[in-house]
């Protein structure tokens, strides 16, 4: 049952009321951060005393975290609860608690049930302006990121009492920032392609290098599969079709709300890509390495992760970019700002698209819901303008002739 505090209320001028709580009998103690007194504003008595109890029952939940009701502690005490029950790494948790100290702490000093949705979208319009490092802007990018820990947050904060609305389906977000669709080199893909099969040679037996391996793995078999991150870090043992040689993609690892598996949004997501022989002999072996690991019945399940953790769980997409990236720096390949893994899908559609795969094939195999979309990498499409350039040729030759006729 929930706390209601014994809650004492005196009218002060108009519609505004105090509520305060007895220093004797209140289970919130008089400590830094909980503050026994608060103004309302208030019909009568009565509308002061409820919303006093329901102010003071939300300090109270949060006076049991062992946190004040500033809504950068009670993130960071949302991502240490969802670290220690395993619904983040230690990997994502570091990361999202470091932008949580980074960008929210020393820019907001507001009560989560204080905070509304323009408070947020005041926030990142600073952050977007100069709230980066040495006054510098952040990027669009950043700041979705930073609002997926946001949104998360607040759905426990809410849910545990503390806040009593959640304002983070009204923020409206700044547009994404999408590079390019660059591929790598032919240099590029040769020193990535090389690297992983040497690391992926190595049989590491600590759960650091475990991880690592499993990313790289999946790096692998994006190159080979053109695949979003999301869906092969969904990939499970049961998505594998041995008698076709093909894996099925009817899933993608989500993070917003804490990490989890979920449907693609359209039909187009849900897809069969054949493997080619040395892919399939791969994933051989790295179920064979697996087999130093994992239990019996992981082994044995359709629902463990083709890439899985040292438990067998699932890995977030942050983390295996983050992987890929420091790996491709340690093999001389150079991603720049908002590339990370996506490229080796990028990379994949174009040497399909560069070898004359027909696009329509292109648009099955990487699940583009319109074609436009596939037709986006019609720069790498050899003879388009090789016919253009001979047919203006001809165009030539006839006005000439034309011209001369006259």
């Amino acid at each position: 049952m929930r706390y209601v505090p014994p809650v004492t209320a005196k009218h002060r001028s108009g519609d505004t009321w105090e509520v305060s709580l007895p220093r004797a009998k209140s289970a919130v103690r008089h400590k830094d951060g909980i503050r026994p007194r608060r103004r309302v504003h208030a019909a009568d008595a009565a509308d002061a005393l409820r919303q006093g109890e329901e102010l003071f029952a939300r300090e109270y939940a949060s006076y049991k975290m062992g946190v004040t009701m500033n809504l950068a502690d009670l993130a960071v005490y949302f991502i240490d609860h969802a670290e220690a029950d395993g619904t983040y790494t230690p990997e994502t948790a570091r990361d999202y608690r470091g932008l949580v100290l980074r960008y929210i702490e020393p820019n907001f000093a507001k009560d989560a049930d204080e905070v509304s949705a323009i408070d947020i979208e005041r926030l990142y319009a600073h952050l977007l302006t100069g709230g980066g490092c040495k006054g510098a802007g952040i990027s669009p990018n950043t700041v979705h990121k930073l609002n997926t820990v946001l949104r998360a947050a607040y759905a426990f904060i809410a849910r545990e009492n503390p806040a009593i609305s959640n304002p983070m389906p009204s923020v409206e977000l700044p547009a994404r920032v999408h590079s390019d669709k660059r591929a790598l080199t032919d240099r590029e893909f040769v020193k990535v392609l090389e690297g992983l099969e040497s690391a992926l040679a190595e049989t590491p037996e600590d759960a650091a290098g475990i991880n690592r391996r499993n990313m790289l793995f999946g790096a692998y078999l994006d190159i080979h599969t053109g695949a979003r991150v999301g869906e092969i870090c969904a990939l499970t043992r049961g998505s594998i079709r041995e008698i076709e040689r093909a894996a099925r993609l009817d899933h993608s690892m989500s993070e917003k709300g804490g990490l989890h598996r979920k449907e693609p949004k359209t039909k187009s997501g849900r897809r069969t890509v054949a493997l080619d022989d040395s892919t399939w002999d791969m994933l051989r072996k790295h179920y064979e390495w697996q087999a130093t690991y994992l239990t019996d019945e992981q082994r044995d399940s359709d629902g463990t992760p083709v890439c899985c953790t040292a438990s067998g769980g699932f890995i977030a997409p942050s983390e295996m970019s983050a992987a890929f990236k420091g790996f491709c720096a340690s093999v001389g390949v150079e991603l720049a700002d908002g590339e990370s893994f996506h490229v080796l899908r990028h990379t994949h559609a174009t040497q399909l698209l560069s070898n004359r795969v027909n696009p329509k094939e292109v648009q099955r195999r990487l699940g583009h819901s319109k074609i436009e979309t596939t037709f986006g990498y019609s720069h790498v499409m050899p003879g388009e303008d090789a016919a253009t350039a001979a047919d203006y040729g001809a165009i030539v030759e006839r006005a000439r002739k034309a011209g001369g006729f006259r």
